[in-house]
């Protein structure tokens, strides 16, 4: 299926990248992040909804069903309460059988300490969902989704070990959503492929960046990107790239 800005989804997604990837035993991840001009996620006070427009919102919807599944953290859960499923009846671009998926991609929400409550929009049944905790964490209220204990790191969960998981679940491409402390693990740990940016025109000044604890603490660190796509999302902008160099 063609978006209306000229890209396949499979295009944006890295559909021809993923069998490298695949080959050292883990999914391809694309990282996806909605910012304003000056690098925010977040208003000071934590609201984020909505930064760009509903035209890039839909379009967001098409990546998620162009992958296997959407990861997100907890503090996105927390924050945000997001329901995560693609939805398909409010837009006709949005048919799952467009993007040959084989119904709704998994939901997987990285929550060490199992802080997702039980009224939670992603435990509900429109997606089979993934929680993963901590082996010590107690996880009992979560019923009816699948539950991984993945070995703590430093930071949160082991990144390595998570998508060890996802991948011997078959999952083969994940969409990463945030929010920017996961988004630091899997980049400090060089496991983005892929990174696609919805910036809005807008500003902010302060609030939530988007991205914190990369890894990264000098400019001889610094990870470089090569620019594959920039095009126009409604009023915002849309980029995507990837490493410039294999890490």
């Amino acid at each position: 299926m063609t978006l209306t800005l000229g890209r396949t989804i499979e295009d944006l997604v890295g559909r021809d990248e993923w069998a490298a990837v695949n080959e050292l035993g883990r999914p391809f991840v694309v990282y996806k992040f909605a910012a304003t001009l000056d690098g925010r996620i977040a208003a000071a006070d934590g609201t984020s909804q909505w930064i760009t427009s509903a035209a890039s919102r839909a379009e967001v919807h098409l990546l998620r069903a162009g992958c296997d599944a959407t990861v997100v953290g907890s503090g996105t859960q927390q924050a945000d309460d997001p329901n995560l499923a693609v939805r398909g009846n409010d837009d006709p671009r949005l048919d799952l059988s467009a993007v040959q998926t084989k119904g709704q991609p998994y939901r997987v929400v990285v929550d060490t300490n199992a802080r997702t409550p039980a009224s939670a929009k992603v435990l509900d049944n429109s997606a089979p969902t993934i929680i993963a905790v901590a082996p010590d964490a107690s996880a009992g209220h979560l019923s009816g989704v699948e539950v991984i204990r993945i070995p703590r790191a430093p930071q949160g969960l082991s990144v390595p070990d998570l998508l060890d998981v996802l991948y011997r679940k078959g999952i083969r491409a994940v969409f990463l959503e945030g929010g920017p402390t996961l988004a630091g693990s899997f980049i400090a740990d060089r496991l983005v492929d892929r990174v696609i940016n919805y910036v809005a025109p807008a500003l902010l000044g302060s609030g939530k960046s988007g991205l914190l604890n990369a890894g990264i603490g000098t400019m001889s660190d610094i990870l470089r990107l090569e620019l594959l796509d920039i095009a126009r999302s409604g009023p915002d902008l849309r980029l995507v790239a990837r490493p410039a160099q294999t890490y």
